[in-house]
């Protein structure tokens, strides 16, 4: 690859994160226009670099494009959340059966340290908790050793990033150790089965806190 090529890869990327993060932070609100032009002075770039970003939003379901009148930020609520969350369910219950024929003695311990860790920051409200949180999943992810089902995770990830945990660390800490404990014992059907339902309760705690009017978007680093 040309060093251009791959200086333009590099930039295309961190435009794609800021954007990302002012959409998901709220700092860029639901409906706002986005200017290709605006956008490539302020951050330094060509405008094409700007325009290959906002189609990678486009593809995340974080931006639409609308004919003659130009790109603008979409609307992030919880049935969208939870659309992503449905997606989540299914992939990374793959993802652990799959994990289950790969994983090694180190990959297992590496796992139960992060479960520790995210319970430890979780108690003492760390706002680390999430960036842990996404780890041990991406971790399970890659452990699959699936280059498609890889990607695929990337479809979903950025709206998981708008939601806090809102229920008991202990609960969580459980969930995720079950996780591990059949990966770590090779029990494939049941890598999924505790996958799955750790993602099913989280998505069905969001559409509790919908219903009661309690849900607000956070951005959740």
């Amino acid at each position: 690859m040309a060093r251009g090529s791959a200086t333009r890869m590099v930039a295309r990327h961190e435009i794609r994160q800021e954007l990302e993060r002012r959409i998901l932070s709220g700092e860029t609100k639901a409906g706002e226009r986005l200017s290709q032009q605006s956008l490539a002075r302020e951050l330094g770039v060509a405008q094409g670099t700007v325009r290959e970003s906002l189609l990678e939003l486009q593809w995340l379901g974080l931006v639409e494009s609308i004919d003659h009148l130009g790109v603008f930020v979409e609307k992030l609520d919880v049935n969208r959340i939870c659309e992503a969350y449905m997606l989540r369910e299914v992939l990374e219950g793959l993802a652990a059966r799959l994990a289950c024929q790969n994983a090694g003695r180190a990959d297992i311990a590496e796992l139960r340290a992060m479960a520790d860790q995210i319970l430890k920051l979780a108690e003492n409200d760390d706002a680390e908790t999430a960036t842990v949180d996404r780890r041990f999943h991406l971790r399970i992810i890659e452990m699959a050793r699936n280059s498609t089902l890889k990607r695929l995770s990337q479809t979903y990830r950025p709206l998981g990033m708008t939601v806090r945990a809102y229920r008991e660390p202990s609960m969580i800490h459980a969930e995720h150790l079950r996780i591990v404990d059949a990966i770590e014992h090779n029990f494939p059907e049941e890598a999924e089965r505790q996958a799955r339902a750790h993602v099913v309760g989280a998505r069905e705690m969001l559409e509790k806190l919908d219903q009661e009017g309690k849900f607000v978007p956070q951005w959740a680093k």
